[in-house]
């Protein structure tokens, strides 16, 4: 028989679903789903993370009838009942979200917030006896975060398969959640799944504040803020360019508020191919070699295989240099001397490239060397003299320099261009000393050339 006679359907979903763009990682592509389900949580909604060509995407969030989400309602299954790939691709994980359980008398506040954000026993089932089928078990919780199971088929895994046996499975082809009056604590659970399997904060959220592996330690791991995370950094979409890249991340930026946030974009080794990690809450000024991203315990920078760093990206910060009236509109939508020191510094020091700034008005800056040697003297003129200010915080506090005089002096010694525009930066292209991007400040005339 040829190969166009065969009957595919045996092999490859019949359904076809909407596939989000692609990612780096399986991690990446969940967190994309999570976005989408986002506080959502009158009912279930689930979906699954693909593969092909190293790339990863997931189908687009989907609820079912009823309460409880049915993955056949996203992919057909075979005639063993296991899940089919659309054809091209490869089944890489599950993943669905939990709805919010009345708060139940019989359980401490821990214990029903555990309720609420951890595996039911029917998930952890199905992530065991679905392990050939689909290997990674992503949950998305109320509070925020999103959680990863990989089943491993340990020893203890497999002491644990007579429990979830006894397991009434519920609806056919449904997760189930927990009835609340559950006889087994949810931490009784945890205290013998972490042991069984990779258990793993992939997402912080309100109550899993950390990324981090979950083990019997949980509690206080789950409080430690300070702690460096030892995973390689959450990225977003892949791209075909580092403007497109600074981009994306300006929309998470801008989901935040007024809080400072850093991060960097990556480019692959061999392909014109970009991704930028997620905004991190960060103080931009700062950030060091050391804590730039995440590292493995011999020092080695954790990021995607093939993947290095290109650029660097941040926000304004809450810090006010003291100006005129007439000159803070412009200032607090530019980049301080402090966050302009730090980014020659990443740029000087081979940790990226260039840097990009999201503006709270909305434009996006983006900012390289110039010519070899117009740099020094702007380095000086930026950096603090004797831990005090630097030589533009005080002319700009003392009136002598204008903030489009500052912004000017920065045009001169590198390379500055406005990507995208706001009623502050006007005009795209790259500012020069003649160019006038601004709009007119409050205290200013308008200019014939203007």
């Amino acid at each position: 028989m040829s190969d166009s006679n065969l009957d595919t359907t045996r092999f490859f979903s019949t359904l076809t679903p909407t596939l989000s763009p692609a990612f780096i990682s399986a991690d990446d592509a969940a967190v994309y789903a999570h976005d989408l389900i986002g506080a959502r949580r009158e009912e279930e909604y689930g979906g699954f993370v693909l593969s092909k060509d190293n790339h990863y995407f997931v189908t687009i969030p989907q609820s079912s009838a009823g309460a409880l989400f049915r993955p056949s309602d996203v992919l057909s299954t075979g005639e063993n009942g296991d899940i089919l790939p659309p054809q091209g691709y490869a089944i890489e994980g599950i993943y669905h979200s939990h709805t919010v359980f009345p708060r139940t008398a019989s359980l401490s506040e821990d214990e029903n917030d555990l309720l609420d954000n951890f595996f039911s026993m029917m998930d952890l089932r199905t992530a065991v006896f679905f392990r050939h089928n689909y290997p990674r078990f992503y949950l998305s919780n109320p509070d925020g975060s999103l959680l990863r199971y990989i089943s491993t088929d340990s020893e203890w895994e497999r002491a644990l398969i007579p429990l979830f046996r006894v397991i009434h499975p519920g609806p056919v082809g449904h997760l189930a959640q927990p009835a609340p009056d559950n006889s087994l604590l949810p931490s009784d659970l945890l205290a013998m799944i972490h042991l069984a399997g990779d258990l793993r904060v992939i997402c912080p959220g309100v109550f899993w504040r950390r990324r981090s592996s979950i083990g019997a330690d949980w509690r206080t791991r789950q409080a430690i803020d300070t702690e460096v995370e030892s995973q390689a950094p959450l990225c977003g979409p892949i791209l075909m360019t580092a403007n497109a890249a600074a981009k994306w991340a300006q929309v998470q930026i801008r989901k935040k508020g007024l809080v400072q946030q850093v991060g960097f974009i990556l480019k692959h080794a061999q392909k014109s191919e970009f991704a930028c990690t997620r905004p991190k809450v960060a103080v931009f000024e700062y950030i060091d070699r050391a804590s730039a991203y995440a590292r493995s315990p011999s020092g080695a920078a954790l990021l995607p295989a093939d993947y290095h760093v290109f650029a660097a990206y941040h926000s304004v910060d809450n810090v006010q240099v003291p100006v005129a009236a007439s000159q803070r509109l412009l200032m607090s939508n530019c980049f301080t001397s402090d966050n302009l020191r730090m980014g020659f510094w990443l740029i000087q020091n081979g940790i990226a490239g260039s840097v990009f700034f999201s503006a709270p008005e909305g434009a996006l800056l983006h900012y390289r060397w110039g010519e070899q040697g117009s740099d020094r003297e702007l380095v000086a003129s930026v950096t603090r003299r004797n831990g005090q200010v630097s030589d533009f915080e005080h002319l700009l506090s003392v009136g002598i320099l204008s903030a489009l005089d500052y912004v000017r002096h920065v045009a001169q010694a590198c390379v500055l261009e406005v990507l995208e525009v706001d009623p502050v930066w006007t005009r795209k292209g790259r500012v020069t000393e003649s160019w006038q991007p601004f709009a007119v400040l409050p205290d200013e005339p308008a200019s014939p050339s203007a």
